[in-house]
């Protein structure tokens, strides 16, 4: 049986990426902050509680999981940004994390490194350099996007240096079951809940033309195990579907879920904004020829699971 240490193991890819890795006969111990224990008990699972920003505590944790595979989710949140986080509180969150956890599996047994990236790291391009595949340029626009892409180079400069065997994985837009409320499409599913509860009489939105690549949360899941299992270290792979859809193309389908019409919506006036990216769309022909992955699970269904999560918690 083939061991994974999962950072992040409890955060919305992690909860689903621990399923699919049981579904396959992994043994799966998770790794992160104290509030996470009872948690994981409850799950039958093991968790190892260590700052990631220690690398004596991650080198112990290593020596004594000895996983064949890493899959270091773990980073600042996108969503930080709304907070108000500075690009140093992004940086650091992310980077140091990822510095700590490459020292310490240099140290130890060297297991292979799935790094989660994300398509910020893309940012803004123009339409016509799209689909955008592993060879793109990088054109980060946001705190966020420069901490990944940070990250990333931070832990190829490991691989590169110590022989570290790591797949970087860059992700498009995640949809599905326990997406965090900051996301475009949890945002409005709490809206049209609002709405069909009678809380609200309209869905208040704005610019709903940008085009992003939007990809079920379980298939992601399943793709990073995939690339565990039958990727290629020191290739990088997108993980996306390839679909081009608008966030208003989101909020339709959120409201054919909800069995609610069009004419709910009220689009406010677009403010606009640095960051903006109008269009991004990925190719994942890559890891559908080496891999063998590809998306499987449609749009509607993942906005149904959304919304029904939505619904669960609010009961």
């Amino acid at each position: 049986m083939s061991t994974a240490l999962v950072t992040g193991s409890h955060g919305f890819v992690g909860r689903h990426l621990r399923q699919v890795l049981r579904d396959r006969g992994w043994d799966v111990v998770g790794l992160g902050r104290v509030d996470r224990t009872a948690e994981a008990a409850a799950d039958g699972e093991r968790y190892i509680r260590a700052d990631l920003a220690d690398t004596a505590a991650l080198t112990s944790a290593l020596d004594e999981v000895t996983p064949s595979v890493v899959f270091h989710l773990a980073a600042s949140p996108a969503s930080k940004q709304a907070d108000g986080a500075t690009a140093t509180e992004m940086v650091a969150g992310t980077v140091a994390g990822t510095c700590s956890l490459m020292s310490a599996v240099a140290s130890t047994a060297r297991p292979l490194v799935i790094l989660a990236g994300s398509a910020a790291q893309y940012g803004l391009l123009p339409i016509e350099e799209n689909p955008i595949t592993e060879e793109s340029r990088c054109n980060p626009v946001t705190p966020y996007g420069w901490a990944k892409a940070a990250a990333e180079a931070t832990a190829r400069a490991f691989s590169g240096s110590a022989s570290l065997p790591i797949i970087p994985v860059r992700v498009f837009n995640m949809v599905g079951p326990g997406e965090p409320p900051t996301t475009v499409a949890s945002a409005f599913a709490a809206r049209v809940l609002a709405v069909g509860a009678g809380q609200f009489e309209k869905v208040h939105v704005r610019d709903l033309s940008a085009v992003r690549d939007f990809t079920d949360v379980r298939d992601i899941a399943a793709g990073f195990v995939d690339l565990a299992e039958r990727g290629t270290p020191g290739r990088v792979y997108n993980l996306c579907s390839g679909r081009p859809t608008t966030v208003g193309d989101i909020l339709d389908g959120l409201l054919a879920a909800a069995g609610l019409d069009r004419d709910v919506v009220h689009v406010l006036p677009n403010s606009g904004g640095s960051g903006n990216v109008p269009y991004q769309v990925g190719s994942n022909a890559r890891v559908a020829a080496e891999v063998g992955w590809s998306a499987t699970i449609d749009l509607f269904t993942s906005l149904r699971a959304l919304l029904t999560c939505q619904q669960q918690v609010l009961r």
